[in-house]
């Protein structure tokens, strides 16, 4: 077995023209990044969410890009943008962008820590709250449920995430770390692809556990023996308990009788 995770994830190349300028236009406050992948249709979402998070981002000093499936939105705030397809990484690594509002999902979750990014998790279904639970105990983002969403409790934790420090920095300090490798994970995973061709399948790397009949995999002779030892252990000291009360008893018995 090989480690290659974030396989996906690449460096950011720069943004398409017209983004580039949107973007450019945001000025020193930078732009946020809303997205809930491609599992999700976010025009499905109960209208009241969707005027929740209008008013919200429409209350901001930042411009907000908003992966949305489809082109128009009703009462569209003017520093909100809409894509039906965005370059997501490109966009996470670009330097302007202050905040990931995202659904969580594991390869979000990853390309966020790779390009560095403090990140908000709004989690739908699946594996998402666990992904976005586990960022906000790592120290990096924090989770706002839907049952959750107001006005107030958006606020508070956008403002909140865009001016920690530590968040910041504890994001920054694990794409430092996913980077540090020896050697890319798409490198990595092609060498060894090879290599297991150019080996005639690299036997002399197969784990023995295939050979293995399900017996000796789970030990199942060592962890009978072990049970069979704690019940035989269990039942000698039983025996003893109830001889030496038998034997109590006797003592008290005889000891009445004199």
């Amino acid at each position: 077995m090989i480690f290659s995770g974030g396989i996906h994830t690449r460096p950011a190349q720069p943004l398409p023209k017209d983004l580039e300028e949107w973007v450019e236009g945001a000025g020193s406050d930078g732009f946020i990044f809303f997205s809930l992948g491609s599992a999700v249709k976010p025009s499905s979402m109960p209208e009241e969410n969707r005027k929740i998070l209008l008013e919200v981002f429409g209350s901001l000093k930042q411009r907000v890009l908003w992966k949305w499936d489809q082109y128009t939105m009703d009462d569209l705030p003017p520093n909100v943008r809409l894509g039906k397809w965005l370059p997501q990484q490109d966009i996470l690594g670009d330097p302007r962008l202050r905040l990931f509002i995202t659904h969580g999902g594991l390869l979000s979750t990853l390309e966020s820590m790779y390009h560095g990014i403090p990140v908000l998790g709004m989690p739908v279904f699946a594996d998402q709250e666990s992904n976005m639970r586990e960022v906000e105990r790592n120290g990096w983002g924090r989770v706002l449920t839907w049952e959750d969403l107001t006005p107030d409790t958006l606020t508070r934790n956008i403002q909140f995430i865009m001016t920690d420090e530590k968040l910041r920095k504890e994001a920054a300090r694990r794409s430092v770390i996913m980077k540090d490798q020896p050697q890319d994970a798409k490198e990595l995973t092609v060498f060894w692809v090879e290599y297991v061709m150019r080996h005639n399948g690299a036997s002399h790397l197969r784990c023995p556990a295939v050979d293995m009949t399900w017996v000796e995999l789970y030990n199942v002779d060592v962890w009978a023996a072990v049970v069979s030892m704690a019940v035989l252990l269990v039942w000698v000291i039983s025996w003893l308990l109830q001889a030496l009360y038998k034997c109590l008893c006797s003592s008290k018995d005889k000891h009445k009788l004199d």
